[in-house]
């Protein structure tokens, strides 16, 4: 059996014009017979995909060759050859080169290129986001795979080509952020009572990574670099996530900022920001909001506790002169006053349990005796945890009234966050090591995937990317 496809090309004033565009010519005896084979379909979009953009950039050089003024056709000085990327293959051009009309505003003998008003790009918008899209999920190589078993695409399509075509596309999604600011909040109070009346509260998680470096900064460092996540909920609407990596962000405030604003949060909201407490997540908040708190998420004070009790079981009475149930008592008197916000009894614990084990470790060395590993262990992390606590005093609650009111008092949340936008894509199946600037931008093109903007993204940048098409299918 034998198949011949045409295109039909009908143009104004010319009578239309049939086109054989592909042949299939098979038996139609067995069940893999019927259809189109991959290939075929390949093939058949690839030469269609050429025969459209030659008929549409045809017709656009034809109204555009006579001069807007005298209506005479510009002399043509010559042509370059140039090459247009699409999702269905690439089309080799031959774009012209006019020299500017006498009548026109340019200077005379000037010449000018018509393709480049219109292909101010390379790469047909539509092959940009399918890459940036499928790279959030895979490898660069592996989106190229991808790529060639479903599309026409140019056969010289790489992982390294994919790789560059997608972090240009972050780069442009970072310039679309405005500038960084140090204060976000600065409303008077004034504005603050105008503004209209506030949603539901919201809830923003923070957290902190590591993803593995490509270069190792000192002898015996293990090159990782940390990566800040977060996730923002708010009781009405769709969550959001960002991330960033904090020695090559310039404007993570900014970035912060923008997650609120994109959810309508309003001056008078209050937002609630949950952080494990580390430096490097503590201060991005500060001043971003009027109606803002800060929070110490109380899934980190109870694993560091419970870390502190694991140490203190190893603990020996006999040897250290001191009983080991009174420690882990002590510890969970911590537990409790943290619990219901009373950090001033909690610190008074901490620092009396260290008293005593510090004198038990000044006796055993008056005594010439070997000190005891794990009080020295114990010691040291105790010494850690309260400084921790000191820090953090400020964003202690009463946990448990928070938990009987239903309010959030967890980064849990958070802690999938980190596994979906971080780890997945570069900790887990995919452990490759990364620069902190390829690292921050992809970590945009996946926040932006994951909280479906990509395509909103490119919109801004090409209004009729899409389609007439994809809108009345979505209608």
């Amino acid at each position: 059996m034998k198949f011949t496809i045409q295109m039909l090309i009908e143009e104004s004033n010319q009578l239309p014009l049939s086109i054989p565009i592909h042949t299939i010519e098979r038996p139609c005896e067995r069940v893999e017979d019927i259809g189109l084979h991959v290939g075929e379909a390949k093939a058949l979009l690839g030469t269609l995909q050429n025969h459209v953009v030659r008929s549409q950039l045809a017709q656009l050089l034809d109204s555009r060759r006579p001069c807007g003024v005298c209506h005479q056709p510009r002399t043509l000085k010559g042509y370059h050859s140039l090459q247009f990327r699409t999702a269905f293959g690439d089309v080799a051009l031959k774009s012209p080169r006019w020299y500017s009309c006498a009548c026109e505003a340019r200077p005379l003998k000037t010449t000018f290129s018509p393709l480049a008003q219109v292909l101010t790009t390379h790469i047909a918008p539509e092959l940009e986001f399918l890459q940036a899209k499928w790279a959030a999920h895979l490898s660069f190589g592996a989106v190229a795979d991808l790529l060639h078993d479903v599309l026409p695409v140019d056969t010289r399509l790489h992982g390294e080509t994919v790789r560059e075509h997608v972090l240009a596309t972050a780069e442009r999604l970072e310039a679309d952020l405005g500038p960084e600011q140090v204060h976000f909040d600065a409303f008077s109070q004034r504005d603050i009572e105008a503004s209209p009346d506030p949603g539901a509260p919201v809830t923003v998680g923070l957290d902190g990574g590591y993803v593995r470096g490509r270069d190792k900064k000192a002898p015996g460092a293990n090159g990782c670099f940390e990566v800040i996540a977060g996730k923002s909920i708010p009781e009405d609407g769709n969550a959001k996530v960002f991330a960033l990596v904090k020695s090559i962000d310039q404007k993570p405030r900014r970035r912060l900022h923008e997650v609120l604003a994109a959810q309508g949060v309003l001056p008078r909201q209050r937002v609630t920001f949950l952080s494990d407490g580390g430096d490097s997540v503590r201060s991005l908040p500060g001043f971003l909001h009027p109606h803002s708190e800060h929070m110490l998420d109380w899934f980190h004070i109870a694993m560091r506790i419970e870390q502190l009790s694991q140490t203190a079981r190893g603990v020996s009475g006999i040897d250290a002169n001191i009983r080991k149930d009174e420690i882990l008592h002590q510890l969970q008197r911590t537990k409790w006053f943290l619990w219901h916000g009373n950090v001033l009894s909690a610190e008074d614990t901490v620092v009396n349990l260290l008293d005593d084990i510090d004198g038990v470790l000044a006796e055993l060395d008056y005594l010439d005796r070997e000190n005891h590993a794990v009080l020295k262990r114990l010691s040291r992390t105790l010494t850690e945890f309260n400084g921790y606590i000191v820090n953090n005093r400020p964003g202690i609650p009463n946990y448990g009234e928070r938990y009987r009111c239903h309010e959030r008092i967890s980064t849990g949340f958070v802690e999938s966050t980190i596994n979906q936008l971080v780890a997945k894509r570069m900790v887990k199946k995919q452990q490759m090591r990364w620069t902190p600037r390829g690292a921050h931008l992809l970590l945009q093109i996946r926040a932006n995937v994951l909280n479906d903007d990509l395509a909103g993204a490119f919109r801004r940048w090409y209004p009729r990317f899409g389609g007439a098409e994809e809108a009345k299918l979505a209608a």
